[in-house]
């Protein structure tokens, strides 16, 4: 028989979730990994959208209260702005003004590491599920194709075009599901990466500035 006449003959499902209940378990652990790439993601977004607010105004009026020694209201200030590491490290770095400046110098130090370290926390995740989806999706299609292959074996030799064809496309679903989570999830970890580096390097030019503004008036405190 011809196989375009059998090919005609299979039922064709055009809908996404019945087809991918096609790839078995494995398809199900792509789901939740696809979930859980998401929630990074999402959550990684907002955090660095957050971050990104414009501080120049906001390191001015700061710099005025501290030339005014009125470093109560500017940590109270920096305290507020929730989502702004600039703000919880000038914080952290007002509260080592009686300091010497090595001191603070190195309370800033820990202080910014802890900052990055919070913008990079789940990327290493996300870097995970972007390799290991795809792995899971090969996976899924050798062993679906272990099963065909073993069918075969039990009929004795008769093959079964129609079988045969279904058996390995449905083996194959694994494999776009890992790519395509693996793809996405890849895309947006780089794209996390270049965002979490420039946010690094401006926080690092804003608290030089910082340390270059209070070198002056930290003799007072």
């Amino acid at each position: 028989m011809n196989l375009m006449v059998l090919a005609a003959e299979v039922p064709i499902r055009t809908s996404l979730f019945s087809i991918a209940s096609k790839g078995g378990f494995l398809m199900i652990i792509l789901f939740i990994i696809s979930l859980a790439a998401l929630s990074i993601i999402i959550s990684k977004l907002l955090q660095i959208k957050k971050a990104q607010k414009t501080e120049i105004e906001f390191l001015q009026e700061i710099y005025g209260y501290i030339g005014d020694k009125k470093s109560e209201i500017a940590i109270r200030m920096c305290e507020e702005r929730t989502g702004s590491p600039i703000a919880s490290i000038i914080a952290k770095a007002m509260a080592a003004m009686g300091r010497t400046m090595e001191e603070t110098k190195e309370v800033i130090e820990v202080a910014v590491n802890k900052e990055i370290h919070q913008l990079e926390k789940g990327l290493g995740t996300l870097a995970t599920f972007a390799a290991v989806a795809p792995l899971i999706g090969f996976l899924g299609t050798v062993t679906g194709m272990v099963k065909v292959f073993m069918r075969l074996g039990e009929t004795g030799g008769g093959v079964d075009i129609s079988l045969l064809a279904n058996g390995i496309w449905e083996a194959l679903i694994t494999t776009i599901g890992g790519l395509t989570v693996g793809i996405i999830t890849i895309l947006f970890y780089n794209y996390l990466i270049g965002k979490v580096e420039d946010l690094a390097r401006e926080l690092e030019e804003n608290i030089n500035e910082f340390i270059y503004n209070i070198r002056g008036i930290k003799n007072d405190y």
